[in-house]
């Protein structure tokens, strides 16, 4: 355990993106901060892994944001640190593959392009849905910058006046399924369950806004070093500004005095005191195991116990000893379709659901050894699919490894080395309940979630509360709770 002071500023539970961005932030700003994290490396979902000499991620397949402007581009400058990290763009973005089509994307226009020449009886519509995708992110972006925790009472009035018309796609949407959109736009069954399965993260289910992710293609990009280069770097920028991190550090109990937070109590009982805590780990355990039901009101209760958890991942990590680059693959990030159901797509059946297929190691030549690759295949799949995860987890990595043959062929001959991540392991080295990969579910007419929360002085980042799930989000709410603390609640 690093060496720690008694007290401080400001406690941050959990080393996630959110959680290290927020401490880094404070850190600059001349305030005393501890970030906490009870695993060995700093990271959360954002993090890698070696295993039989190839290195891996734990499942987030590109990040967004990192363009001039952008949320992660915008805190790595604040930080002086965008220059020791090399982020390099995917091209092509996505790879959409099914029975009878095989779409290489680059960009929200080779996507239109793509589409139309496939389904030209649908030109119009596709015209349509793009356009309405790039204008809804614009106002997604505006609006997750507009916090309402960090507005006075005049400027909440205003923005009330004022969301009508500035956010009048984001009104509209809220309130639909990602399903129900597309449906909208597409007569197409094929066409829709493409467009669906674009991001396989969110099911047909989610609410709509998910539709700003098909904005981005344009703008994804993978860290060189794997995804834990950028964990490690916003550590260093902690500790640049003299924060301390504290890893293999659980907290066992935040401390209230009175009404509002006061510190946390660590693991081996010792007591760290704080004018600020922020927690950037999972909500229910944050209220229901860190605080405990009786100091929450009745209201925000029922909201925890009502609240749907976003799906888990199964991911299966190959080393390949197979030169993908040289067999003509440039794609690192492929969705495989087998079947055109939407039930089956988005199902619990391992040989029909969307497969992913992710290579970073085309971009980043070191995660694997000379002339192999490092392959990993995920498939989006509930934790309660079955109830003992360890006696079924080899026999669902075989079904989508005879999968993904239908894309690399002969993959299962050429297995140098294999490591399974199931919803069970997911929840034991995140401590994301049932496995949670994106926080809450995102609900048509869902809650936004504030950061301020029923006890003074204690704050969330990350994607259990605004603005949502995805690196560059939790970046934003990072940035957020430092103001929060900054400006004394």
């Amino acid at each position: 355990m690093a060496e720690l002071k008694d007290s401080y500023d400001a406690v941050v539970i959990g080393a996630g993106i959110g959680g290290l961005a927020c401490g880094a932030l404070l850190a600059k700003n001349g305030r005393s901060v501890l970030v906490t994290e009870q695993s060995s490396q700093p990271g959360g979902c954002c993090a890698s892994f070696e295993h039989g000499g190839y290195l891996f991620d734990k499942g987030i397949c590109y990040l967004i944001g990192c363009e001039p402007g952008g949320a992660i581009h915008e805190i790595l400058e604040e930080l002086e640190l965008r220059q020791k990290i090399e982020l390099v763009k995917m091209e092509p973005a996505i790879r959409i593959i099914g029975g009878d089509y095989d779409l290489r994307i680059s960009s929200a226009e080779s996507l239109e392009d793509r589409l139309i020449k496939l389904f030209p009886m649908e030109a119009m519509g596709i015209r349509e849905f793009v356009a309405e995708c790039r204008a809804t992110t614009t106002e997604i972006e505006r609006f997750s910058r507009e916090s309402l925790d960090l507005m006075n009472i005049w400027q909440k009035i205003a923005f009330v006046i004022t969301f009508l018309l500035r956010y009048r796609r984001m009104m509209k949407y809220m309130r639909k399924s990602w399903q129900e959109v597309v449906d909208s736009f597409f007569k197409d069954a094929k066409l829709r369950a493409i467009s669906l399965s674009a991001f396989p993260y969110y099911g047909p289910g989610a609410v709509a806004l998910v539709m700003t992710v098909l904005s981005n293609t344009d703008g994804f990009y993978y860290p060189m070093g794997g995804l834990q280069a950028l964990a490690d770097l916003l550590s260093v920028g902690l500790r640049m500004y003299s924060g301390d991190l504290a890893l293999n550090t659980m907290v066992s109990r935040i401390i209230i005095e009175g009404d509002r937070a006061a510190g946390v109590e660590l693991s081996d009982g010792r007591r760290i005191e704080a004018r600020y805590v922020v927690s950037n780990v999972d909500a229910g355990q944050t209220f229901l195991k860190l605080i405990g039901e009786e100091r929450l009101p009745l209201k925000f209760r029922r909201e925890l116990h009502e609240s749907q958890l976003s799906p888990s991942a199964f991911i299966v990590s190959l080393g390949v000893g197979l030169n993908l680059k040289a067999m003509g693959f440039e794609e690192t990030y492929i969705i495989y379709n087998r079947s055109d159901d939407l039930g089956e797509l988005f199902g619990t059946d391992p040989e029909k659901s969307i497969l992913s297929i992710n290579i970073h190691s085309i971009i980043d030549p070191s995660q694997a050894p000379d002339s192999t690759t490092a392959v990993q295949l995920m498939a989006m799949l509930p934790y309660d699919m079955v109830k003992d995860w360890g006696a079924a987890e080899e026999a669902i990595a075989d079904k989508l490894i005879a999968s993904a043959e239908k894309v690399i062929p002969r993959l299962s001959e050429h297995i140098i080395c294999r490591h399974i991540i199931s919803p069970s392991t997911f929840e034991q080295c995140t401590l994301n309940s049932q496995g949670a990969t994106l926080g809450w579910q995102l609900t048509p007419g869902g809650k936004i979630r504030s950061q301020k929360t029923p006890i003074k002085n204690l704050y969330q980042a990350g994607h259990w509360t605004f603005p949502g799930g995805g690196v560059s989000q939790v970046v934003t709410s990072g940035r957020n709770a430092a103001q929060l603390v900054l400006r004394g609640g």
